[in-house]
């Protein structure tokens, strides 16, 4: 009979913790998928992760794309996330190296990205938009 509480109970919490991400579990799992698409250089796949209120600064134009895709990523190491200018805002540093596939030059840049929390989709939203690769 105590085996079969026990096992009650176990199932009772692992399906209270199957509902809907929370908030810090959204924002680890969109940095990791991000960085994912990110080392792959697939910057046509890292366009979903931009918000739609994204400043046109910010907004990578066809061409853009198409200049960084001469470009591949070696090395993507993230620095731990910092507070933006609310709770719903973070910002986080992010150095990749990238290489030149032509020239087989590499480079270092700094990418400081700021995600946003939109709470009617319960998801984050890249507000920085794509590295600064091509001067």
């Amino acid at each position: 009979m105590r085996k079969i509480t026990i096992a009650l109970l176990i199932c009772a919490l692992l399906s209270a913790c199957g509902g809907r991400m929370g908030k810090k579990q959204s924002l680890d799992h969109t940095l990791y998928q991000y960085a994912k698409v990110m080392r792959w250089a697939d910057f046509n796949t890292a366009l979903t992760f931009f918000s739609p209120e994204m400043e046109t600064a910010n907004k990578p134009s066809n061409t853009d794309i198409e200049r960084l895709k001469q470009f591949g990523v070696s090395s993507y190491v993230a620095s731990p996330i910092l507070p933006g200018a609310d709770e719903n805002e973070i910002m986080q540093d992010v150095q990749i190296k990238l290489y030149n596939k032509h020239t087989k030059r590499e480079k270092v840049i700094i990418d400081r990205q700021v995600w946003t929390y939109d709470n009617d989709n319960k998801t984050w939203l890249l507000l920085s938009g794509l590295p600064k690769i091509v001067n």
